[in-house]
């Protein structure tokens, strides 16, 4: 006996080691060829690196460069399951079909994604043959396929729900499940081909969000209330593998929780049940960022939902008195505007709802302080000949505070744009004019032209003015040939 083990675990290494080549294919290379499966649980080792792809493969799973094929005979109704023992990032596609050669039908549950994920448990039939495609591309090599008959889901039917409490994780699997003729469909879900149940009776008034926990699944989450499958009332639905379903729960009332997956899901799952969580309504972003009396404040207001939900209605409350702008029922960030008369640091308080019947507010101050400055007068002589250097004034005037400001004077060119032909840092007190002096040199250009246009600037040094309409001025002198 000893001998005999250590022979077949050569034998297994041999096959399995990465060096090993084969000159002819694997002996189920093509369909006509597939390996029979006589009894379940079943398990064989092949190679597929020196296997083909015949031109009719089926492609309803994947594409492939090399392939296998098994065969099995169901003696019994049941659910099987597929398997291989590579790691995800090399397996190759599984599918299953049923007929014959140039006329086979994939069986839409049966289909194991190259490098892991889709569905690998199907219904099977009895006296139905099912044909087995091993699908390798660029990680061809030894696999262990597997094939098994499995269990039916335990809660497959609405009937046989399994309770799920507050803060606890239950099990539950897709695969081997079905759906039931009367399920209903929820507006949220793509078409599903099985589902599982469970079933939460409250204690107490509160929100409850209902997820499925693995971030990779596709399973949609529907909640019901009602007590039997042909009279339920859809409360919320998710199709959603970050985000939960959401309910209000009466207290005494039963509710319950139908996880579905279509022809690519399938799979061992866990559902959870928590307290929803508060939102938090609030202005992701106030533009401009100092706002003064001149600007249209904009609030972008964001729901503050962890669970990913939009507002269906709020107010904000500006806190200067005025009346309360309404947020309207929008999928996405909503945007508030509002003009304040007067300086001052206020309040602003920002309300809302969701679908589900969440409510939260948030407060928070908005400052506004208006900074302004203008140039209220560029003075520079009338005329000029070339190569006289004119003394040009630029007044700026400043009512509100006091601020440091840069002043240039810019020259027309004659392609209509300008150059900066001076630059002057200066204070400006509060409720006073600076006369800020540049000199300027004409030319034969300036000539040319008949004239000199000069631009008179001024901007904040360190922060935006409010009202920029009036930061710009011009002044032209006419410009002759020297005599």
């Amino acid at each position: 006996m000893r001998a005999l083990t250590i022979s077949a675990v050569v034998a297994l290494t041999a096959v399995l080691a990465p060096g090993a080549a084969h000159a002819a294919p694997p002996s189920n290379d093509d369909f006509a060829d597939a390996t029979a499966i006589t009894s379940l649980p079943f398990g064989s080792v092949v190679d597929t690196r020196e296997g083909t792809a015949a031109n009719d493969d089926p492609s309803s799973c994947s594409w492939s460069t090399s392939s296998v094929w098994f065969r099995y005979t169901a003696p019994a109704d049941g659910f099987a399951r597929m398997s291989t023992d590579r790691p995800d990032d090399t397996k190759p596609a599984i599918s299953a079909y049923t007929g014959e050669r140039g006329a086979l039908t994939w069986v839409t549950d049966a289909c194991q994604q190259p490098h892991g994920g889709g569905s690998d448990t199907f219904a099977v039939k009895a006296g139905t043959t099912y044909h087995f495609l091993l699908q390798d591309t660029k990680f061809a090599g030894p696999v262990r396929f597997g094939l098994e008959l499995v269990p039916r889901s335990a809660n497959d039917d609405f009937a046989s729900a399994a309770d799920v409490p507050m803060d606890t994780t239950v099990a539950g699997d897709t695969g081997p499940a079905t759906v039931e003729t009367g399920e209903p469909k929820p507006g949220c879900q793509y078409p599903a081909t099985r589902s599982v149940w469970f079933r939460y009776t409250a204690d107490r008034a509160r929100f409850v969000s209902a997820k499925v926990t693995q971030r990779t699944s596709l399973a949609s989450v529907a909640v019901f209330r009602g007590s039997a499958l042909n009279a339920l009332t859809e409360v919320d639905c998710l199709h959603s593998n970050y985000n939960p379903a959401i309910f209000a729960a009466t207290p005494g009332e039963t509710y319950y929780v139908r996880v579905a997956e279509g022809i690519y899901g399938g799979e061992q799952l866990t559902l959870r049940l928590t307290e929803a969580p508060e939102i938090k309504p609030h202005a992701m972003w106030v533009r401009p960022a100092q706002p003064g009396v001149f600007d249209e404040v904009k609030f972008d207001v964001d729901p503050g939902d962890p669970a990913g939900r939009w507002l269906t209605s709020g107010l904000v409350q500006f806190g200067d008195g005025t009346p309360d702008a309404a947020i309207s029922d929008t999928n996405g960030v909503v945007t508030v505007s509002h003009k304040y008369a007067a300086d001052g640091e206020y309040d602003v308080t920002i309300s809302g709802r969701t679908a589900d019947g969440r409510s939260g507010s948030t407060t928070q101050k908005v400052k506004v302080e208006t900074h302004d400055v203008t140039v209220s007068n560029v003075a520079a002589p009338a005329t000029a000949k070339v190569g006289d250097t004119g003394q040009v004034e630029v007044s700026v005037s400043n009512t509100r505070y006091a601020e440091d400001v840069v002043v240039e004077l810019l020259r027309r060119r004659p392609d209509g744009y300008y150059n900066v032909v001076g630059t002057v840092r200066q204070h400006v007190a509060t409720d006073s004019t600076a006369v800020v002096p540049f000199t300027y040199t004409y030319t034969a250009d300036d000539a040319a032209r008949g004239k000199a246009t000069l631009k008179a600037r001024v901007r904040l040094d360190g922060r935006d003015d409010n009202n920029p309409a009036d930061n710009e001025r011009t002044v032209e002198t006419t410009v002759v040939a020297a005599s």
